[in-house]
């Protein structure tokens, strides 16, 4: 009994050390689509931990081996999806078969098995609010199968084997998921944290120079109103209105920027969110219509939570605004309102089927003065994160190039 601990340490802390190896090469989010070459690394890193964890079996009992090879191949399938699932399952196979043995097809079924329910419940596992729900699912699943076909087909072993041997893949299964979403987790705060950082040098600029440029601006506009006014030169008249407009549109921008570094402090009060939601809907419905795009609305619960109503109002029509304006020709955004992964939140998710961005173009959302739209600033974003986060919330964006964007903005609800 004693001989099984050393093995199973090693494969614990070999699958261990290579997910933290793994999480600084590339680090686990869920803010970004994966490509091929992505996809293709994946595959090769699940495998080397998988082959690890084959150099060190648990126990051989004559041509049966056990190790937890599988688990590496479930979780890349779930994170990673068929293209690195599928290179895992074939080296595994590989591997497996030039061991040789009795039941080495036992082994290269069981792999099979583990890949096809993992990518069976891979896309219940990325819509899922609740991804413990799918974790525990396919795990419970797998280990039940597993059991069975061991008691079908393979010979009886010792009586104590297979009890400490299922329950510690069952543990091993549990923590490198527990890991891997704690380290989800842990690097959307780094990205959080880094946004930040680049929020506040933002804010310092701004606050040095935006009423400096705002004084003459002002002063300009009104020289320009007055000569305007009464003149006969033809020029002046054709071109007085353009320069005034554009005068406008830099003090706007400069409104925007003092208004992310200096905000009006509004009271925040107990606020029905599903009738603030359906609210903005209806004001930004025209707008959608306009562009030949359809808006659609869903609840899925009722929500109240603790805010402003006017700048919960300002976020909601920025994001759907963007959304709208991303959609080149007829389409459709989905909104909707739904409990949150953690308790006492709530998710506003609006998803469209627009022109999409790039991972280089996500990392950028929300800093100053980047935007996608030929005619823009940047700053109603940056100002529509700044306001949630002022409401202890947090907004997150998911897209794919050509399929769209979905934005999800979480906020903490009253008991």
């Amino acid at each position: 009994m004693l001989d099984m601990a050393r093995p199973l340490l090693v494969n614990i802390a070999m699958l261990f050390s290579v997910l933290f190896i793994w999480n600084m090469v590339m680090p686990f989010t869920r803010s970004r689509s994966l490509s091929l070459k992505d996809k293709i690394l994946y595959g090769v890193i699940s495998s080397l931990m998988a082959l690890l964890c084959m150099l060190f079996p648990l126990e051989k009992f004559g041509d049966t081996v056990f190790d937890l090879r599988v688990v590496p191949l479930i979780l890349v399938t779930l994170y990673g999806g068929a293209v690195p699932g599928v290179i895992c399952a074939v080296v595994i196979s590989i591997t497996r078969f030039s061991m040789g043995g009795e039941f080495a097809y036992v082994g290269v079924s069981l792999a099979i098995i583990a890949f096809v329910l993992a990518w069976g419940y891979r896309g219940l596992f990325e819509r899922s609010i609740q991804k413990w729900n799918v974790i525990l699912k396919v795990g419970s699943i797998f280990i039940i199968t597993y059991i069975s076909i061991i008691l079908w087909l393979v010979k009886p072993s010792e009586p104590y084997f297979y009890p400490i041997y299922f329950l510690s893949f069952a543990i091993a299964y549990f923590f490198i998921f527990y890991l891997t979403e704690k380290l989800v987790i842990i690097n959307l705060q780094l990205e959080e944290t880094v946004y930040l950082e680049k929020l506040s040098v933002a804010g310092k600029m701004a606050a040095s120079i935006a009423h400096e440029i705002r004084n003459p601006l002002t002063t300009v506009r009104g020289l320009l109103q007055f000569i305007s006014t009464g003149a006969k030169d033809q020029q002046v008249k054709k071109y007085a209105p353009l320069m005034l407009d554009e005068i406008d549109r830099t003090n706007k921008i400069i409104t925007d920027y003092l208004t992310l570094i200096k905000p009006t402090k509004l009271d925040h009060v107990e606020v029905h969110l599903n009738k603030v939601v359906s609210d903005t809907i209806e004001l930004t419905s025209v707008l959608g219509v306009y562009h030949a795009v359809k808006i659609s609305y869903e609840e899925n619960g009722d929500f109240r939570i603790l805010t402003n109503p006017q700048e919960m109002k300002q976020c909601l029509i920025n994001l759907i605004k963007n959304s709208i304006e991303a959609i080149e020709k007829d389409g459709l955004i989905e909104i909707s309102l739904q409990n949150g992964t953690k308790r006492n939140t709530v998710d506003i998710v609006i998803k469209d089927n627009g022109s999409g961005m790039s991972d280089e173009e996500l990392k950028k959302i929300g800093l100053p003065f980047y935007t996608t739209k030929s005619k823009g600033t940047g700053l109603g974003t940056m100002i529509t994160n700044r306001l949630i986060r002022n409401m202890n919330g947090k907004i997150s964006y998911e897209s794919t190039i050509g399929l769209g964007t979905t934005v999800t903005v979480t906020l903490p609800t009253l008991k």
